[in-house]
């Protein structure tokens, strides 16, 4: 394998312009003081203010211009707020991680045809995540007197047929009336579990139009308009599952997109107090305190020895229980052949014919089909009151017992952190260490990270709510634009975000940064760089092994050496403080140097060097 040519390290920070203040970020001028609405776009952009949209994350185009210059010139840029993303995926990411961090409505705006297809893929990273992100974009206009022979080849019949499949809903209303509704519905639907993302197409012509008769603005006060209350779970399956529980010898939880309700972490802590389990987090989750004694949450073999198993909004059960090929890495855990799963989620209302989202029918004892939470709260209920005092002892013996399991876990893993400590280029443990020691005792979210080769028990979490996840679809490019999306729901929050990015990711959408710059987003953003990508060079090494060829050339098409892309210049090009690259020990003082400049309010980013495994 080809070695990289050594680079200096560059520590360079933008030019400074005066601060502004985030409210005075875009403000318009020469407003004219307007009672009513006096275009069609005009009565969308109210109705849109009405739902409770504080931001738009917007790529604009002349699709939706009459409905742009509503936002600007008849609202004046506030609820909501254009935030101007140089890609639609990250528009949509950015609003996708939005909703996680803040629990708010999350609005993105696309241009057409062609920009529906380009944020594709990131509407079904979305739709996997169950994330409430309303989706609008221009189209048309219908009419042919209206058309330029351009918006032929942008318009389609109908626009939204492209995500249907993986939208909860969309529309293509006719009239202004019709287009108010739609928004207003969407939104709805969009926050009614399990959440998802749903599309609205606006007629460019329609836009335009100039009001003649009043249009009545969606009420969204109005419980119509409102999203439906989160459904309870089915008493006796409670009944039954509390039960179960309670008999159980090995009992198991574990959480998935609770990680997203910081109501949820309290009542999960008091069931796995209450029944001595142990509890392992879902692939890519947070949601239980890393010291509690009972998390073993990277300890091998837990899930084998589970005689029941409870799955709380799991994306997909087979994965923790490991029924899927050997061929899997990364898996939670593996099942034994007499477990009892119980799946508590709202995955069944999801189910669509055209993906294969969410896995195989999973072999379930006891199907809850409820909201995460309530259901949560309902088990907890009926171990209460159904607990015979005579089973006390026992759960708490067995929670000694996983104390000291939990207990030499995290020995070894700081063990292995002193062992790799001085390893060129950094070890995954000690990377995540000097990140984590840097932020500790700020008030921090952590809005992205990588799931491959976290080394688990290093990262101090308390709970749900402090850690944004990944993408939910797998689909590649979500991190810069998750970033933003979340940093602004934390700077908002008064919180210190941090995303840990992998040179990939930053690589594909890496223009997020310049929106962050532009709208004074404070956050640090740490580049796990080890010029590969990672994960297909290790496919080729397997298959060429399977096969008997070399996996030495396994690099070849799968790593970012020659060049060395140079990612703290990309960085400083859209106006962030960087220093990159930085390797070994020079990596706590750059850390420093970052916080502090993400205390001053810059966008600070650094190009760490590391190795994948």
């Amino acid at each position: 394998m080809r070695k990289p040519a050594k680079r200096k390290p560059v520590k360079k920070a933008a030019k400074k312009s005066a601060v502004k203040s985030a409210d005075a970020i875009d403000r318009p001028i020469k407003l004219k003081k307007l009672n009513r609405p006096q275009y069609a776009s005009d009565a969308m952009a109210e109705t849109m203010r009405s739902i409770g949209f504080k931001y738009a994350f917007v790529n604009p185009g002349s699709s939706y211009r009459g409905l742009h210059d509503s936002m600007v010139n008849y609202l004046g840029n506030r609820d909501p707020q254009a935030i101007l993303c140089a890609h639609e995926d990250v528009c949509v990411h950015a609003a996708q991680a939005y909703a996680k961090a803040s629990g708010e409505p999350a609005l993105a705006m696309l241009h057409d045809l062609v920009g529906l297809m380009h944020g594709s893929m990131a509407i079904y990273n979305a739709f996997a995540d169950q994330q409430p992100v309303v989706v609008m974009g221009g189209s048309g206009p219908a009419d042919p007197k209206l058309r330029r022979g351009i918006d032929y080849e942008h318009s389609a019949n109908v626009q939204g047929q492209i995500v249907r499949d993986w939208v909860k809903w969309d529309d293509e209303a006719s009239t202004a009336q019709g287009v108010c509704d739609s928004i207003a519905r969407a939104y709805k639907i969009s926050n009614t579990g399990p959440m998802g993302p749903t599309y609205v197409s606006v007629d460019a012509g329609i836009q335009e139009t100039k009001l003649t008769e009043a249009i009545d603005i969606p009420d969204m006060r109005a419980a119509c308009n409102q999203p439906a209350p989160p459904p309870a779970a089915n008493l006796d399956a409670v009944n039954e599952t509390a039960d179960m529980l309670i008999k159980a010898k090995t009992p198991v939880i574990t959480g998935g997109r609770l990680m997203y309700k910081k109501e949820s972490t309290k009542p999960l802590i008091q069931l796995v107090e209450l029944l001595g389990a142990a509890y392992v987090e879902d692939r890519n989750c947070v949601c239980f305190p890393t010291a509690h004694p009972q998390n073993l949450t990277g300890v091998s073999g837990v899930i084998a020895k589970a005689d029941v198993l409870l799955a709380i909004d799991s994306p997909d059960v087979n994965v923790i229980i490991d029924s899927y090929s050997s061929r899997v890495r990364g898996v939670v855990g593996a099942s034994g052949k007499g477990t009892k799963v119980i799946d508590l989620s709202q995955n069944d209302y999801a189910i669509r014919s055209w993906t294969r989202l969410g896995g195989k029918v999973a072999p379930t004892a006891i199907q809850l089909l409820a909201d995460p939470v309530v259901g949560l709260n309902q088990i907890l209920a009926a171990v209460k009151k159904r607990l015979p005092k005579s089973r006390r002892a026992a759960m708490a013996a067995r929670a000694n017992k996983h104390a000291r399991v939990h207990n030499a876990f995290i020995r070894s893993q700081q063990a292995m952190l002193k062992k790799r400590w001085n390893d060129t280029p950094l070890s995954p443990h000690r990377f995540v260490y000097e990140v984590f020691e840097a932020v500790r005792r700020k008030p921090w979210m952590l809005t992205v990270r990588g799931h491959r080769g976290w080394p688990q028990g290093i990262w101090q979490f308390k709970g749900a709510g402090e850690n944004i996840g990944v993408s939910g679809g797998g689909g590649v490019g979500y991190g810069p634009g998750a970033m933003l999306g979340a940093s602004l729901a934390a700077r908002d929050q008064g919180r210190f975000p941090v995303a840990i990015l992998g040179d990939g990711d930053f690589l594909m959408q890496s223009q997020a940064l310049w929106s962050a710059v532009h709208m004074k987003i404070p956050l640090l953003c740490v580049i796990n760089n080890n010029t590969s990508w990672y994960n297909d060079e290790q496919h080729q090494i397997e298959v060429a092994k399977m096969r008997g060829r070399a996996p030495e050339n396994a690099w070849i098409g799968t790593t970012t050496r020659d060049p060395e892309a140079d990612l703290a210049t990309i960085a400083r090009g859209y106006g962030a403080w960087t220093e990159g690259p930085v390797e070994g020990d020079a990596i706590t003082g750059a850390l420093k140097r970052a916080v502090k400049e993400v205390e001053g309010g810059a966008v600070a980013v650094l190009d760490v060097r590391t190795t994948p495994r």
